[in-house]
């Protein structure tokens, strides 16, 4: 089985804004909201719906260069079509969702 990578560009970019909204009786209304700035001034948004089993890790400062988001739909689990989890061995943050979605924002995001 090989999983797909949806998206694993994070080299240079820190975490610039973190969004967790818990809905502690449906894990299907839990959401997180990441803000990724890239050393050329870019910032990218990325939505994840359906979250559940968030683990940031000890020690981890925002730096998002071994972090991966990965298509896990062929395990065919009931709760989780996304994995997110960092493959190098600094601090990170991993978890699982149902959807992501993509946008860019203007360079002049604050």
């Amino acid at each position: 089985m090989s999983e797909k990578v949806i998206f694993a560009g994070f080299a240079n970019n820190d975490l610039v804004e973190f969004k967790y909204n818990i809905d502690p009786w449906d894990s299907t209304l839990s959401s997180i909201e990441l803000v990724a700035h890239d050393r050329k001034g870019m910032f990218k948004s990325f939505k994840f719906e359906g979250v559940s089993n968030l683990e940031i890790e000890e020690g981890f400062n925002g730096y998002l260069g071994g972090t991966a988001i990965v298509d896990i739909s062929e395990r065919q689990w009931a709760h989780a079509q996304i994995e997110v989890h960092n493959y190098e061995s600094d601090s990170g943050i991993s978890f699982l969702a149902m959807s992501v979605s993509v946008a860019e924002i203007s360079e002049a995001y604050t």
